[in-house]
């Protein structure tokens, strides 16, 4: 099964500060390795670099932590899915379409790239937001 993480469950998935942390964790390594196959969207890279080292956490992540975290675990366990011009006027245009205004447009540019990568399903912990962008053929969950 090919599927596409947003970076809610990346994030998840990498700090074990966090509660939801043996959810993700579990759903990233099964999905990352062996006969699956997991993807990431360009910007969901930078999502999780801008979460990681904002995080408000007990034990903060360093910049230079966050980037090794990012490297060793989706950059060189996933597929990354480079997002094209193309595919930000579709995000642009189904945001708009649909009525979605201010952040929206960032999940919207993870369904676009999961759809286009022809992804079965999506993980993420922002259902409300993916399920009013209206995903084309694939199951929106949690992990």
């Amino acid at each position: 099964m090919k599927v596409c993480f947003d970076s809610s469950v990346l994030v998840a998935a990498v700090v074990d500060q966090l509660s939801n942390h043996e959810s993700a964790c579990a759903c990233f390594v099964q999905y990352s390795q062996g006969k699956h196959h997991g993807c990431c969207s360009t910007h969901a890279l930078a999502e999780c670099y801008a979460t990681l080292t904002a995080l408000p956490l007990p034990r903060k992540i360093k910049a230079t932590e966050a980037l090794v975290l990012i490297e060793e675990n989706f950059i060189k366990r996933l597929e990354i899915l480079t997002l094209t011009q193309a595919d930000y006027a579709a995000a642009l245009i189904r945001s708009s379409q649909l009525g979605l205004v201010s952040g929206v447009v960032y999940d919207a540019l993870h369904l676009v790239a999961a759809e286009r990568a022809g992804c079965q399903r999506i993980y993420t912990y922002n259902l409300a937001h993916f399920q009013r962008l209206q995903p084309h053929g694939i199951i929106v969950t949690a992990p």
